[in-house]
């Protein structure tokens, strides 16, 4: 698993945002419930537009480890781009349960 999750992050900083989901995907089939690699794979899929495939990957790193405030934060931020507004903000307040301090999420 860890040779597939690492390809995917330097391929993610490329751009290669595919390759990178592949490379995610492969992990994910070894060890399905790598919340790490499900909220990469979200954030890939979020660089290429996929927003309601990004949150169906946010979901599934959060089934994981709900208290995982980057997926939150990553989830709210797809969701304001597909104008669920009042969703995004309960993501986003999650987050700041989580990590008060997120200045982001402010």
């Amino acid at each position: 698993m860890q040779n597939s999750y690492n390809r995917g992050i330097p391929l993610h900083n490329l751009g290669r945002f595919e390759d990178a989901i592949a490379s995610y995907d492969k992990a994910l089939k070894i060890k399905p419930d790598d919340y790490e690699a499900w909220n990469n794979r979200g954030a890939a899929l979020y660089n290429l537009n996929r927003w309601e495939e990004a949150i169906a990957s946010y979901d599934k790193a959060l089934e994981i480890k709900p208290d995982k405030y980057e997926a939150w934060y990553n989830r709210g931020i797809a969701l304001r781009n597909l104008g669920r507004f009042e969703d995004a903000l309960a993501s986003y307040d999650k987050a700041l349960e989580i990590k008060p301090d997120l200045h982001e999420a402010w």
